[in-house]
C-alpha cells in the first residue's frame, strides 16, 4: 500500500474529508465533530504536536485548517504516528465510532 492509500484509510476511519487547496494548507472536515467537539480538539492537539505543522486553527465546528511544511512533516518518525493513531482510536471508540 502506498502512503496516500494508508493516509486515506485513516481519514475514512475517523470520518474526515480533506481538501488541499494549496501547497502547505489542508482543510480537514468531519460531520462527527459538531456532536463531539472533544474529538475535534483531540485531532487539533495531535496535529499541533507534529514537527512541520506551523498552525492548526478551528475554522468551524466541523472544520480544522492546518498549515504545514511538507519537507519537515515527511521526516516524522512512523512510531510517533502510530502512537498518535492509537490514542485517537481509543477516543473515537469511546465516542462510539
Amino acid at each position: 500500500m502506498n502512503p496516500a492509500e494508508i493516509f486515506n484509510k485513516y481519514l475514512d476511519k475517523y470520518h474526515i474529508t480533506m481538501q488541499h487547496p494549496e501547497h502547505g494548507l489542508v482543510m480537514l472536515t468531519s460531520p462527527v465533530w459538531p456532536q463531539h467537539p472533544d474529538l475535534q480538539q483531540a485531532i487539533l492537539h495531535a496535529l499541533q504536536g507534529l514537527k512541520g505543522v506551523s498552525q492548526v486553527t478551528v475554522n468551524s465546528p466541523e472544520q480544522l485548517v492546518m498549515r504545514y511544511d511538507s519537507s519537515t512533516l515527511r521526516r516524522i518518525n512512523p512510531l510517533t504516528l502510530f502512537s498518535i493513531e492509537r490514542k485517537l482510536s481509543r477516543q473515537y471508540h469511546q465516542a462510539g465510532y
